[in-house]
């Protein structure tokens, strides 16, 4: 990742390689967390949700949701994770005809989430992607998907980018 200074606007480049995408550093107003925005996409503030949407400003691209939650010990996480992804497995995606495509324990700048991939419909085979963890008192998921291979890349750098404010 670079950071390029263009006037007093400092914009990062994610990812490399032949096809480079600016992004905008955003952050939330409780100051949670910052992440990287894809330039020319579109950031959306509301009450316990950040939406960000694809250049078109309609297009749901990325949607992280946090709700305050009771502190959970650190042995309890991955239990509580497994337990709430394998009823989302269950209840929202095989119930639904849908398709898993991997359950892995991942990280989200060094905190331990689980990660659901996954197609939710057989007739239109679109993937999703779906994250959970805990930080901070508070219950996170981050979900993004599209039906083009290009902006599910960049959404899945724009989400590597995501930081936790430290206190």
């Amino acid at each position: 990742m670079k950071i390029l200074t263009i006037g007093i606007v400092s914009l990062l480049v994610l990812g490399g390689g032949a096809n480079p995408v600016l992004a905008k550093a955003y952050v939330q107003k409780d100051r949670l967390f910052s992440i990287d925005v894809p330039q020319g996409w579109h950031w959306f503030e509301y009450p316990e949700e950040v939406v960000i949407t694809l250049p078109d400003g309609k297009t749901m691209g990325i949607d992280i949701q946090f709700l305050a939650n009771r502190q959970l010990s650190v042995q309890d996480i991955p239990k509580t994770l497994k337990e709430s992804n394998e009823k989302m497995i269950n209840e929202g995606i095989k119930a639904h005809g849908g398709t898993l495509i991997a359950d892995k324990e991942i990280h989200v700048d060094g905190v331990y989430a689980r990660e659901l991939d996954f197609n939710p419909d057989p007739h239109n085979p679109i993937p999703v992607t779906y994250i959970a963890l805990f930080n901070k008192g508070y219950a996170f998921t981050i979900t993004y998907s599209s039906a083009q291979r290009k902006d599910n890349l960049i959404m899945q750098k724009a989400v590597g980018t995501l930081q936790f404010i430290k206190d």
